[in-house]
């Protein structure tokens, strides 16, 4: 697989792959059922609408591919001075390779091209891990709307840059609050069937607070599970998809979040 990901303006002839590859990264991201997918996916990226935007003066959408293979799609729309970072997706047997990043990186440029240097970014609720990804580019949660997509009545959430005194608040607020490291990790914990677990080094985030590896050995060689350090539960499983989740308080962590919270 190539190691950066190639970014183009798409074309019409795109539109059949978009459609597919959004209605995949919505089955595998998206807090919503078959049927709410469906009508989503059919509304707003069945080929034709697709093509339409594609082709639109005021629509921007970008494609990254790997190996000649189109792995992520971003889209934006603007008017006047103001635009809107409207979708961002990616191939789920494509993440973690970077494409989210770039593609991020790819509207906003283009949108600067535009004249517009500060865009907002709109996600829907739904989506359990664009804000979390998009906090990593300085943005922040500013707004709440609903929508109609399809006769379906959406959630939305909207972003915006913090840019000057904000994103300097930010960061020292950022840098006095203890949100964004681990907590202390405990030498020891208690399995559930009353085994003694060694906690590694090494945690990692999740929706909710941190993770951690667990061994039943001392010098840490023989891996037993994870540790919940939200709860401290080391009642933590991880499905066939590698997403691990505490069974006490919830914390999930997906397989892509190390690199970009679900669009990566």
């Amino acid at each position: 697989m190539s190691p950066d990901p190639t970014l183009r303006l798409a074309e019409p002839d795109d539109a059949e792959r978009v459609e597919e590859l959004v209605e995949s990264s919505m089955t595998a991201s998206y807090a919503l059922s078959p049927q709410d997918i469906e009508t989503i996916s059919e509304a707003v990226f069945d080929a034709d609408p697709v093509r339409d935007r594609i082709e639109a003066s005021e629509t921007i959408v970008v494609l990254a591919e790997l190996d000649g293979v189109v792995a992520g799609v971003a889209e934006a729309e603007f008017e006047d001075a103001e635009g809107e970072i409207r979708w961002l997706h990616v191939d789920p047997e494509r993440r973690g390779a970077g494409v989210g990043t770039a593609l991020l990186e790819r509207i906003q440029s283009a949108l600067a091209d535009e004249g517009i240097e500060e865009p907002r970014a709109v996600t829907l609720a739904a989506n359990t891990s664009a804000g979390t990804f998009l906090e990593r580019f300085g943005f922040e949660q500013v707004a709440e709307r609903t929508t109609d997509i399809g006769g379906r009545e959406s959630v939305e959430y909207v972003f915006a840059e913090q840019t000057g005194e904000e994103a300097e608040q930010g960061d020292s607020e950022s840098d006095a609050s203890d949100a964004d490291r681990p907590p202390e990790i405990p030498e020891t914990t208690t399995a559930t069937d009353g085994t003694e677990l060694y906690l590694g080094g090494d945690p990692f985030q999740g929706t909710e607070g941190w993770f951690v590896e667990t061994f039943s050995d001392a010098d840490r060689s023989e891996q037993y599970g994870y540790c919940c350090l939200n709860c401290g539960s080391p009642d933590v499983a991880m499905d066939n998809m590698e997403r691990v989740r505490c069974g006490d308080c919830g914390n999930t962590r997906k397989p892509d979040d190390d690199y970009d919270g679900a669009y990566l």
